[in-house]
């Protein structure tokens, strides 16, 4: 009976010393979450920004066009 009893405790303190390890994996495994959202963020910004510039390229060569027409 006190062997389980002591097997009983020491489960315990294991579950209670594992609440802290959990808390640390669920900040480490939400890293890479973020760093994918950042990088997926700054993809659709250089992505606008290219898509403004080839507009304003495209804009500027057909002007030429339109004049002499």
């Amino acid at each position: 009976m006190i062997k389980l009893l002591a097997i009983f405790v020491i489960c315990v303190l294991s579950i209670i010393g594992c609440k802290k390890e959990r808390q640390a994996s669920a900040e480490i495994g939400a890293k890479p979450k973020q760093i994918i959202d950042k990088v997926t963020t700054d993809i659709n910004n250089a992505t606008a920004i290219a898509n403004e510039n080839l507009k304003a390229v495209e804009d500027a060569t057909s002007t030429p066009e339109k004049a002499d027409q």
